[in-house]
């Protein structure tokens, strides 16, 4: 019909999540689902990752369905408006549309400007349908979860001896995107999309409800998330604790097992060790290159149990190899930026934009005047 607009899709981030995103870890989970009520469609949720390892809620989209044009332009929203951070690692499940845009060069997410990689939890979900084994799914999220590649090699020569076409259907997908042994440290060992925990903490009730509403509600829900947060940091940081609580209960367990490990130094200036485990399984730790062939270190971004007990030999403080995103000030950071009170309309500004029916500047479609005419 002449002159009638149809409501398709609309993206939505707030300053202070945009904001505070600089300071998380460089790593995005994205998922969509469903709208109930009236309004149908499909609520689509970008999340960040705090270095207390929290949900960092970023951006937000409702459109008409997931489809390769819908995630692509979510995605693209993400790129224009919320963050331009080169080497994010983006983890989704295996949605054709995310496929397709990943790997879109014009979006901006495709490798080397970012990194896909799937969320262990679906895929281990796709394989259970398609082979329908509780035993084999509970291998594949062991294989999926070992961080070297020699016990990775050991559970997929295990998936051969079972069932060499499940082992087939795991070797047609790219190791790195599912396998933490060959991630390289992207995904900060996150391995799962928990977005039953944003709707449980932030949106709970929020699909049912209206456009205008739903965007309402995550507006004052995140304020409260954020307002929670800046206070834990706050106090984090009055208690002089230099790092994160998740990362502080981390280190404190490696630590002690680092007390128990034999060690043998190498060489004195690149700081080369041989650490033996209480197991008897010995790795090779370079302190100037800041890597343990364990490569914990490499894939958490903070010092495996092996690194720490070299440091203690040597008498160097184990905290230089903690990256920046874990400190308490990074987390106050995080948290810091603020909502700010929402007005009564009439106190509003005056709008400077386009009008949707009459096509005229300083109004919208609620307050036109030539609304008669143009119908």
């Amino acid at each position: 019909m002449p002159n009638t607009e149809i409501f398709q899709r609309v993206f939505w981030s707030f300053k202070p999540s945009i904001e505070g995103f600089q300071h998380c870890r460089p790593v995005m989970s994205i998922d969509g689902t469903h709208l109930y009520g009236k309004y149908k469609g499909k609520l689509l949720i970008a999340m960040g990752c705090d270095g207390n390892n929290q949900l960092f809620p970023l951006a937000f989209a409702i459109t008409e369905g997931e489809n390769t044009d819908s995630w692509g332009w979510f995605l693209a929203c993400i790129r224009n408006h919320v963050t331009q951070r080169p080497g994010i690692c983006v983890i989704s499940d295996r949605h054709p549309g995310i496929m397709a845009a990943m790997v879109d060069l014009h979006l901006g997410w495709a490798t080397p400007f970012a990194y896909h990689r799937i969320c262990m939890r679906h895929f281990a979900s796709n394989f259970m349908t398609r082979f329908k084994d509780k035993i084999l799914k509970n291998l594949v999220c062991r294989a999926a979860l070992a961080s070297i590649e020699r016990k990775f090699k050991k559970h997929m020569n295990t998936f051969g001896r079972i069932n060499s076409e499940a082992l087939q259907w795991l070797e047609a997908v790219p190791f790195q995107l599912w396998a933490l042994s060959h991630d390289g440290g992207r995904r900060y060992g996150l391995m799962t999309i928990n977005i039953s925990e944003v709707f449980n903490s932030v949106l709970k009730g929020a699909r049912s409800l209206p456009v205008t509403a739903l965007v309402r509600l995550t507006f004052f829900r995140l304020n409260g998330y954020f307002v929670a947060r800046r206070e834990v940091g706050a106090n984090r940081l009055a208690s002089t604790e230099q790092f994160t609580p998740y990362v502080d209960a981390q280190i404190k367990g490696r630590v002690v097992k680092a007390g128990s490990m034999e060690i043998v130094l190498y060489d004195h200036e690149k700081g080369l060790f041989h650490v033996k485990s209480r197991r008897g399984r010995t790795h090779r730790v370079t302190l100037h290159e800041k890597t343990c062939t364990c490569v914990k270190t490499l894939i958490y971004g903070f010092p495996c149990s092996h690194i720490i007990s070299a440091c203690q030999h040597r008498c160097v403080d184990f905290r230089m190899f903690v990256e920046s995103y874990y400190t308490t000030q990074s987390y106050y950071d995080t948290w810091a930026p603020l909502f700010h009170p929402i007005f009564n309309e009439d106190e509003w500004p005056l709008y400077d934009g386009t009008c949707g029916l009459c096509k005229q500047l300083g109004h919208n479609r609620r307050s036109c005047k030539n609304r008669n005419q143009v119908q």
